[in-house]
């Protein structure tokens, strides 16, 4: 056991899925660099192959490497993620920690989908429904609960709507913040730094979430191309320089993935951003205002909000916006001077860099020339959320009673 450690990265891969090559791949390039005498390196790789899950202290050329088989387990289980965590952080105590959850956004296979419906005794359920709800956005997220809390619902037609509603990243972002502080508890201290090798998690209600269980979260707005991080870079970054900060991590991560997707012609969009969630205020306070400013004025605004929506940065089906990009937009149109003043603000709470809530942000591709670093919730004409009030972002903010007055308009 090393007690001497600065660092222990966790990575968790999710890998039972179409997906489970690259996960060999990203535990290959990890290999490249392995744990130093600062640095843990372990890894939890749920394979699609017969040999099922396996955890690794990562060793450079896997050459004295430790791994223990584990058979079959639950990738998408809370509980399987908290037994990895607490393994890694027994095993391999150290003065700050990371987690990266590894899933790629692929989505749930429709087989999938199909055992978890019959599991709860979906009603009025039938086959082609797994398909349908595997290609919604309820595919994407990543805790096999928020799919059974769907799939509980009494009737096909409610659960199509909170399929296709954003429901299903609004309940992933609640399960999300609970595993992390059960997680907290395991540490005794919030995780210094939670990276999402996944899609569409650089999100500011995924980061209001978890808020006061994390340092930083390094996540891309956009949905991830399979290749996903550099692992080799980024471990390469921190091995060599062990008493990096948190803050300095997480930037240099940013850095690293655009980078790769750079230097290989990647002809795709890519994002990726780094944000200091103990400054998150600076970005909630003035949101506030803006959600207040709009839904006093809602008559006047509804099609200003629509025509900045239009000409903005989405993504998820049409359900997150780039908060920047949004305001940017909505300054622009808009004839309300409160409005124009409010959204102005947030903006310039976007702002990157060193003190800002966005630490760092870097993209690739036209489609995300405009990204400032984080996205939101704003569904675009259609109803919010029934499960949006349960995030704690809703409950705490007042941007949940901006959604319903423009819903309603």
């Amino acid at each position: 056991m090393n007690t001497g450690s600065l660092w222990t990265i966790m990575v968790y891969l999710a890998g039972d899925n179409n997906l489970s090559a690259a996960g060999e791949i990203d535990l290959a390039e990890m290999r490249t660099i392995g744990s130093s005498a600062e640095v843990n390196i372990v890894a939890q790789f749920d394979n699609a192959g017969p040999g099922g899950t396996t955890r690794y202290h990562i060793c450079r050329n896997g050459i004295g490497e430790q791994s223990a088989p584990l058979g079959k387990t639950d990738s998408g289980s809370p509980e399987v993620l908290l037994d990895f965590v607490k393994w890694a952080v027994t095993a391999f105590p150290a003065q700050r920690y990371a987690l990266v959850l590894w899933n790629h956004g692929n989505g749930w296979e429709p087989t999938e989908i199909d055992r978890i419906a019959a599991g709860v005794g979906a009603t009025d359920y039938s086959a082609r429904e797994a398909a349908e709800r595997s290609s919604s956005p309820l595919g994407k997220v990543f805790f096999r609960s928020s799919v059974r809390r769907i799939m509980e619902l009494p009737s096909r037609a409610e659960r199509a709507i909170c399929s296709d509603d954003g429901s299903g990243h609004s309940l992933d972002t609640v399960e999300l913040g609970a595993v992390m502080a059960e997680i907290v508890k395991l540490t005794g201290k919030p995780i210094d730094l939670l990276g999402m090798d996944a899609c569409l998690m650089s999100n500011l209600e995924v980061a209001y979430q978890v808020r006061d269980l994390v340092g930083c979260i390094v996540a891309s707005e956009e949905s991830e191309p399979n290749e996903g991080w550099p692992y080799d870079r980024v471990l390469q970054t921190l091995v060599q320089n062990p008493l990096l900060s948190t803050a300095e991590l997480a930037s240099r991560i940013v850095r690293d993935y655009i980078q790769s997707y750079a230097q290989r012609g990647y002809s795709g969009d890519v994002t990726q951003s780094a944000l200091d969630l103990s400054r998150i205020q600076q970005l909630a306070q003035p949101l506030d205002d803006l959600a207040d400013d709009l839904s006093r004025n809602m008559a006047a605004v509804a099609e200003e909000v629509w025509a900045a929506q239009r000409k903005s940065v989405r993504f998820y089906h049409n359900t997150l916006w780039d908060i920047g990009d949004f305001c940017s937009e909505l300054a622009r149109v808009t004839r309300n001077a409160g409005v124009r003043s409010a959204a102005q603000r947030v903006v310039q709470a976007l702002a990157s860099g060193v003190g800002q809530f966005v630490l760092a942000e870097s993209h690739l591709g036209a489609g995300v020339n405009n990204c400032t670093g984080a996205n939101i919730y704003l569904p675009a004409l259609t109803s919010v959320s029934r499960y949006y009030d349960e995030l704690e972002f809703a409950r705490s903010h007042r941007w949940a009673g901006f959604l319903k007055a423009y819903a309603a308009a």
